[in-house]
């Protein structure tokens, strides 16, 4: 784990040196979900707040690179479930408080800058390497993906909206271990965000570029 931390932060450390253009810092609000065994399927199951920030650079008007945190909870209960209890595994309950860094590439299908009023919205896919950690648990590695919407407001703010996905590789974020062993290709566990981010645009690394524009 400690050398892939160590690759992103040299990679973003490039990034940023490289970067020529507007950055934004803004906040993220919505809600976590969990699913894994004792919710395999229900999306938007038992949402708990979440709160974070999220450091973008803009590269050109396709791709940015994004730092965020949030801080939320996950939670889960066999009692919304008692088709999938069995004599084998007794009734299963978490409620848990997640901490998630995520460093995401962002992509977007239409030219978008923030702030530029002849780019005012674009739909976007973002995806990356982060990590979590819950009281209790060990720092954890995560895979995160999603899409969303920017919508440009003023010369300085933005919005928008996204629901992302972390693929986890662990197997005991809600307690229940999955019965062919905690593996890459048979861990059950993930959780995902959904809510609304606002941005804004604070400075730039240096002049404006010809090219850029």
């Amino acid at each position: 784990m400690k050398q892939i931390l160590i690759i992103c932060f040299v990679f973003f450390n490039l990034l940023f040196v490289k970067a020529q253009h507007y950055t934004d810092l803004g906040i993220i609000a919505g809600g976590t979900y969990y699913m894994g065994e004792i919710n395999p399927t229900r999306h938007f199951y038992s949402i708990s707040p979440a709160l974070g920030g999220l450091f973008r650079v803009n590269i050109n008007k396709r791709y940015a690179v994004r730092l965020s945190g949030l801080y939320s909870g996950l939670k889960g209960n066999d009692n919304d479930f008692p088709s999938r209890v069995t004599p084998l595994r007794p009734r299963q309950s978490f409620n848990k408080q997640i901490v998630d860094f995520s460093g995401q590439l962002e992509f977007n299908f239409l030219p978008y800058i923030t702030g530029e009023e002849k780019w005012l919205y674009s739909t976007y896919l973002a995806g990356g390497i982060g990590c979590a950690l819950s009281i209790g648990n060990k720092p954890f590695i995560t895979i995160p993906f999603g899409i969303g919407l920017k919508v440009n407001l003023t010369t300085r703010l933005s919005s928008g909206c996204e629901w992302s996905f972390r693929k986890t590789f662990r197997d005991d974020i809600d307690n229940v271990e999955n019965q062919l062993g905690n593996t890459i290709l048979n861990n059950n566990d993930w959780y995902s965000f959904i809510g609304i981010f606002i941005s804004y645009k604070f400075f730039k690394f240096a002049a404006d570029c010809p090219a850029y524009n």
